[in-house]
């Protein structure tokens, strides 16, 4: 299969969808919003399924609400069955754990059958993987999305995937495509742009879920902010010991001999004392 470039702007699963329907009318802004109802009519189905994976549903929702903003397995889940096609997600063997295994499945609309459409999303960079290790601590972890279709002999059509209103100006990915363990023939779907009924998402007893969380770029912020605060906490009581000792030996240094001397007496009867409550144990060891 072959990857179809579009714009890296933040909205690039849209853009991929997009190109694959040849529907030029048609705007990222829309297809965000579409997933948006979606995702808040149905929020406990999406919560339930996928809340263990990669973070709650209504965090989804604030971000997706913002414009150019990333997006993840929600947002596939929930453009599956707002335009009522399935979805099939490839993640390239990079860095793969078995807790990726939810990336690389077929999203099925909740009125799946025999004959309905499948289109192919690819997760990937937009820098070659050395750069993106480079800039991210050694790992790898996607940033963009771009369609995938198989090599055809038609030109014409070739050409009217490849050409749809895409603002911004794309990047290429470096990453050669990795196959997925099973491919299905690529069909372009048709999408009705005025059916705004939304139906339950179903998901496909091929899924596989975990326990473990996802390392996506939102789940990643979080955990960042999470250390962050940890470790602003820990240096603000580093910063009070330290003053406290600073003030102590400045005490120390302006003291007359007769209060340093009673300064002494008053800690050798401190731990005098402290000795004396210890248990025998406590004073063994």
């Amino acid at each position: 299969m072959i990857t179809i470039e579009v714009a890296a702007d933040g909205n690039c699963l849209y853009n991929s969808i997009i190109c694959l329907s040849g529907n030029t009318a048609s705007t990222p802004s829309e297809l965000r919003v579409r997933s948006l109802i979606e995702l808040v009519k149905n929020e406990n189905f999406y919560h339930n399924r996928f809340a263990h994976i990669i973070g709650p549903v209504n965090e989804a929702i604030k971000n997706i609400g913002r414009n150019f903003s990333f997006s993840e397995l929600y947002e596939i889940a929930a453009l599956s069955n707002v335009l009522k096609c399935n979805i099939q997600s490839v993640y390239p063997t990079i860095d793969y754990r078995s807790d990726l295994n939810i990336m690389n499945n077929t999203f099925e609309h909740a009125q799946c059958s025999i004959a309905s459409k499948t289109i192919c999303l690819f997760w990937t960079h937009t820098e070659s993987e050395i750069e993106a290790r480079r800039s991210n601590a050694g790992n790898w972890s996607p940033n963009h999305f771009v369609p995938l279709l198989l090599p055809s002999d038609n030109s014409q059509s070739q050409n009217h995937l490849c050409q749809p209103k895409i603002s911004g100006s794309g990047l290429t990915p470096t990453k050669a495509t990795t196959k997925n363990n099973i491919l299905t023939q690529v069909r372009i779907p048709e999408f009705n742009a005025g059916d705004n009924e939304i139906q339950p998402f179903q998901v496909p007893s091929t899924v596989i879920t975990t326990t473990n969380e996802i390392t996506t770029p939102r789940t990643k912020r979080r955990l960042q902010l999470a250390e962050t605060g940890t470790s602003f906490e820990s240096t603000i009581v580093e910063q009070k010991c330290m003053q406290a000792r600073e003030r102590m030996a400045a005490k120390r240094a302006a003291a007359t001999p007769e209060e340093a001397e009673r300064q002494r007496i008053l800690a050798r009867e401190r731990s005098a004392t402290r000795r004396a409550l210890l248990t025998p144990e406590e004073a063994q060891q």
